[in-house]
């Protein structure tokens, strides 16, 4: 069990780890339109493994699929 006073410490060690990550977040702004998307991925260096993995599932599900009708 902790003491009050290691809890008082916690809970104000937690409080100002929430400040620092509120801090680190970027705010949300609502997309006002289509337009809005394009470019939005730009300078993120993670988008291209998003579009990879993306694309890795999407092979994967597909031979998993049995063959319907061929087109």
């Amino acid at each position: 069990d902790m003491t009050q006073e290691q809890l008082e410490r916690k809970m104000a060690d937690l409080e100002r780890e929430v400040v620092e990550l509120r801090r680190e977040i970027k705010p949300l702004r609502p997309l006002r339109s289509v337009p809005d998307t394009f470019g939005m991925f730009a300078d993120d260096p993670d988008f291209e493994d998003v579009v990879r993995l993306g694309r890795e599932y999407r092979d994967q599900a597909n031979r998993d699929q049995p063959d319907a009708e061929a087109p």
